[in-house]
């Protein structure tokens, strides 16, 4: 009697946790689709140097969004090297997503005083950029990253999906008012 009262909170153990998994997938899918939009036409009164701001911005938000689609929980069945195989696919794509904001933020200084003086016209900062880019527990896995474990620790994923989606609205926020910042009519 005990042995089938185990197996069966074991079977529901396993169901629950499958139930999870996938509650929390299709949360992603759709909070992600939110955040997608047709790509706005670059405005021609943009300097070239802003107008390449706005296409890498729209670049860099795409990049942030490819972790959060590779991210994929171990299973239980996961043999170490399967589980390792995994986190090796999404710190891949978490290190290319933050080179690109490094980068991104990196082309600020390329920007001349006019073109900078446009960007605070808008109200935009790079603040909450940074702050993302150092962030612990955001852009790194494990304490150590050379460390050999069988299981490596999983990163919190709730709190990284958090954080990369308010930066990516921010950055969408950010691409918005730049492509619809209007012309001033009094300059040439």
């Amino acid at each position: 009697m005990t042995s089938e009262l185990a197996l069966s909170a074991a079977a529901a153990g396993v169901a629950v946790r499958w139930w999870r998994r996938r509650q929390r997938r299709r949360s992603w899918e759709r909070q992600l689709s939110a955040l997608e939009g047709e790509a706005a036409a670059i405005p021609e009164h943009l300097s070239p140097a802003l107008a390449r701001l706005a296409t890498h911005t729209r670049t860099v938000r795409l990049q942030l969004e490819t972790p959060l689609r590779r991210f994929d929980e171990p299973l239980v069945s996961d043999t170490p090297w399967g589980r390792r195989r995994r986190c090796n696919e999404y710190d891949l794509a978490l290190c290319d997503a933050r080179l690109a904001l490094w980068e991104w933020l990196s082309s600020f200084r390329a920007l001349s005083a006019a073109d900078l003086e446009v960007l605070n016209a808008l109200g935009l900062s790079l603040r909450p950029f940074r702050g993302l880019l150092f962030r612990t527990g955001i852009f790194d896995r494990t304490i150590d990253p050379w460390e050999q474990g069988l299981y490596p620790a999983a990163p919190d994923p709730d709190r990284v999906f958090a954080e990369l989606c308010r930066t990516m609205r921010e950055l969408h926020r950010f691409e918005r008012a730049l492509l619809g910042q209007r012309a001033d009519p009094y300059r040439a």
